[in-house]
């Protein structure tokens, strides 16, 4: 008699992806009474005196819940949910193809600093269009610098 107390002062839950509505196995559970993980089928039990829930997985956002809001099922996002199709390029045999692409394209100093900044090694595509209009920018104040050094020395000469 005993047991069976025991067993109806628990709640047994499952973990569901919130996309594919698929059971998450290995979720980590915390909870006033310590810690669970999920089984294979996305389930866990918890005692009815715990007030508040902290789910947690790799792959899905934390979240933290009052026990009163969950009725059965508790649903995550996963990480990836916002990542866009990533699209890539392979390179076949050289064939000179490049070369006589950059015999046709003609670019200019600037330009070719642009396209030569990879911002998927961690280069600042931003700043160096900053950079880039920066020194356009510096360019005019450099003419009038030359000059103005050009005058100081025919002074002092």
């Amino acid at each position: 008699m005993l047991f069976s107390l025991s067993v109806a002062a628990q709640r047994r839950l499952v973990v569901c992806d919130v996309e594919t509505l698929d059971p998450i196995s290995s979720v980590s559970v915390r909870s006033s009474a310590g810690v669970e993980v999920s089984d294979s089928l996305g389930y866990f039990s918890v005692p009815d005196t715990c007030q508040s829930l902290i789910f947690s997985h790799l792959n899905y956002e934390s979240r933290m819940l009052n026990l009163d809001e969950v009725r059965d099922t508790v649903f995550l996002v996963s990480k990836y949910m916002g990542m866009h199709e990533v699209v890539v390029f392979g390179r076949g045999k050289d064939d000179g193809l490049a070369e006589r692409m950059n015999k046709m394209v003609v670019l200019s100093k600037t330009d070719a600093q642009l396209l030569a900044n990879d911002p998927a090694n961690g280069g600042n595509l931003l700043g160096l269009v900053g950079k880039a209009i920066g020194k356009l920018v510096n360019k005019k104040s450099s003419k009038a610098k030359r000059k103005e050094k050009a005058r100081e020395i025919i002074e002092n000469y």
